[in-house]
């Protein structure tokens, strides 16, 4: 039986061939892995200014929305959440068609691909995996309910309880939706360049030094004053 991700690999690698530039992107390319409550798109959006590049977390869904020709609401309310889809019959019915998992699989992966050429930060969604050949350096963020849920008490206004419910349904959520999507979990270590357990870091601004210091040890070139907060306003 083929593996999902190496059959995904082979749909990525003959579209690169079809495109102009098919080589890593100009500016720097970040795939961002996150626990609910753990300062993911916190994070996102200080790489992103620091780098000079855009962050994409829910714009993504407009563009996949375009790309499939498909109502935005709708993927909104399924987005990574693999549940959400099957409560609906047979994934869904729009505009007539039916649509599954793998049509939305396929126009992930074509929006991912023209992201990538563009640079930037990519919040979740399986980016890791579908652009590990693309030149992205692929962060994890991760938390542990005990510290992540006062933190969605705190920007949400929840009791701690409801909080630290919301945390552990929104991850187990993501991660079925990622198996479902590509066979990968979250805590495979080997899929990811850098992870940085937050529990104990919450200074956003020092937790996005950190991953920078280790893109440039890595070897990945940083526009300059990255290091030093400077950046894109």
């Amino acid at each position: 039986m083929h593996d999902v991700n190496d059959l995904i690999q082979r749909y990525i690698r003959t579209e690169i061939r079809g495109r102009q530039g098919g080589g890593s992107p100009a500016k720097p390319l970040v795939t961002l892995s996150r626990d609910y409550g753990a300062g993911g798109e916190e994070v996102a959006r200080i790489l992103a200014r620091r780098l000079g590049v855009s962050s994409f977390d829910e714009t993504i869904l407009d563009r996949v929305a375009k790309h499939a020709e498909q109502d935005r609401a709708l993927l909104a309310e399924l987005d990574e959440k693999v549940s959400a889809w099957k409560t609906h019959w047979i994934y869904s019915v729009l505009s007539g068609d039916v649509y599954h998992l793998t049509a939305y699989r396929r126009a992930l992966v074509d929006v991912l691909l023209a992201l990538s050429a563009e640079g930037g930060v990519i919040v979740g969604r399986g980016a890791h995996v579908f652009l590990r050949d693309r030149g992205a350096f692929r962060v994890r963020i991760a938390g542990s309910p005990r510290y992540c849920a006062p933190r969605v008490a705190a920007a949400e206004g929840l009791a701690e309880a409801e909080a630290r419910e919301k945390v552990e349904t929104i991850n187990h959520q993501r991660q079925q939706f990622l198996w479902d999507l590509v066979r990968r979990r979250t805590n495979d270590a080997t899929q990811f360049d850098l992870t940085i357990n937050t529990d104990r870091l919450h200074d956003w601004e020092r937790v996005a030094r950190l991953i920078l210091q280790a893109m440039a040890d890595a070897g990945v070139p940083l526009p300059h004053g990255a290091l030093h907060g400077e950046g894109r306003a």
